[in-house]
């Protein structure tokens, strides 16, 4: 949440732009399409000529992805570079460095030495999107709210909330202001209130997956009926594969994500 690192949100706007792939090359022509105004207004802002409205700054915390809290703390920023009066200025000026520490407290929040509680379980486990952030930042090149967002193709506002939210529970870390998985397991039993929720989410996404038809893909199901000692010795081989699946996959390089689904049951 690095807006909270500025009081001025023209020069927050200029360290977005430079950090952007490229440093930024393209970006004001996007940013002037999402806000539909010119790009000369974006420059004339960003050369501290002129103010954006706060109309126009609302419009910019959406194309940021800034979360509720960015978003609040952007305005006041804008608010108080826009105001004419000394004493509306000191007034405003107290309360931007208020919403300063509170922001920053917020961001180095890390739940390091306890398990997620019941409501942030629930949380973490209401969407396929929580884990698969969490996995793809794993891999170099996902580490960004923007980088994310495009790959799983979701709202980079969605993708923003659900990084704070794995930041503060220590399932993300930032190193060097990059995006990484976290030392936090989130590891269920089968008797957890959450685990169907959580094979649900992922199997939705296998579906989804199916009807793409990659090459690298598989997907097998086979109804099937067999003796009872035969059921059997597939159950038990089933455990031994998954335990395979997993010396393999642990120690390896974070290169691509993949998901594998196993069910086998009596119908």
């Amino acid at each position: 949440m690095k807006v909270f690192e500025f009081k001025d949100y023209k020069k927050y706007l200029n360290h977005w732009m430079k950090e952007q792939p490229k440093a930024g090359r393209g970006q004001l022509k996007k940013m002037a399409d999402h806000l539909r105004v010119s790009t000369t207004l974006i420059s004339q802002v960003l050369r501290n000529e002129k103010h954006f409205s706060l109309e126009t700054g609302a419009e910019i915390t959406s194309y940021l992805g800034l979360n509720e809290k960015e978003t609040e703390y952007f305005l006041l920023m804008m608010e108080h570079q826009r105001a004419g009066g000394f004493k509306l200025k000191n007034i405003l000026i107290k309360k931007l460095e208020r919403e300063q520490i509170a922001g920053s407290q917020l961001q180095n929040r890390l739940h390091k030495d306890r398990q997620l509680n019941e409501a942030e379980k629930m949380q973490f486990y209401s969407s396929w999107m929580y884990s698969a952030v969490r996995i793809l930042s794993a891999l170099p090149e996902m580490n960004t709210a923007k980088s994310i967002s495009e790959r799983l193709r979701i709202p980079l506002t969605i993708a923003n909330s659900i990084i704070q939210f794995l930041l503060e529970n220590n399932l993300c870390v930032l190193k060097n202001n990059k995006l990484t998985y976290g030392p936090h397991r989130t590891h269920i039993g089968k008797d957890s209130p959450y685990v169907v929720k959580h094979h649900q989410n992922w199997r939705i996404q296998g579906f989804s997956s199916m009807e793409q038809r990659r090459d690298e893909d598989l997907f097998f199901t086979q109804p099937m009926a067999v003796s009872i000692e035969a059921a059997e010795k597939i159950r038990l081989m089933l455990p031994g594969i998954i335990e395979q699946i997993n010396n393999i996959a642990m120690p390896s390089e974070s290169e691509v994500v993949r998901c594998i689904n196993i069910d086998w049951f009596e119908y």
